[in-house]
């Protein structure tokens, strides 16, 4: 009785694990940048809500503002920038710092993921000119409104260019 055995070969074995190898090659780079870019898209959706938060509350900055003497205004001009750490928020004016507490306040009330996200404002005349937001300071995957980002941004978010996503003049 000459039994034979069945199996694969070493050499089939090894053409297997090549060609699952390659496929790995193509397949996870590709996975992780569907991965990076769905973190812009959220964070895209964040600056936007953010976005739409802080005009509320600049309005609202706007009326309140009215009533007041000119040398008790909280920001003037209403031209600012407002900075949330996740923790804390600042506001600076002409490169000095104003409270900023209450904006954060009323902004962080409307935007519930607030200690979750770091983002920074830019006010001019009381309306919101843009928004940059990411889920740390120092994360890779920003989003922004009203230009969206559609990649990886390595500056932070505090030292973030304003000027590249403000909205256009309108005529």
């Amino acid at each position: 009785m000459n039994k034979k055995l069945k199996g694969f070969t070493l050499m089939e074995l090894i053409i297997v694990l090549a060609i699952i190898g390659i496929l790995t090659a193509i397949f996870i780079p590709s996975w992780m940048n569907w991965i990076a870019m769905s973190k812009v898209r959220k964070q895209n959706n964040n600056a936007r809500i953010i976005f739409n938060a802080a005009q509320t509350v600049a309005q609202d900055y706007k009326f309140r503002e009215r009533k007041l003497e000119d040398g008790e205004k909280i920001v003037g001009s209403g031209e600012f920038y407002f900075y949330w750490d996740g923790n804390n928020g600042v506001a600076t004016k002409d490169g000095n710092s104003v409270d900023g507490s209450e904006f954060a306040r009323q902004l962080n009330r409307m935007y519930g993921d607030a200690p979750e996200t770091a983002y920074r404002i830019y006010v001019d005349n009381y309306m919101v000119q843009s928004v940059v937001a990411a889920s740390g300071n120092t994360n890779r995957n920003k989003g922004s409104y009203p230009t969206k980002q559609d990649g990886r941004n390595t500056t932070d978010v505090q030292n973030f260019d304003m000027s590249s996503i403000v909205l256009s003049p309108t005529t």
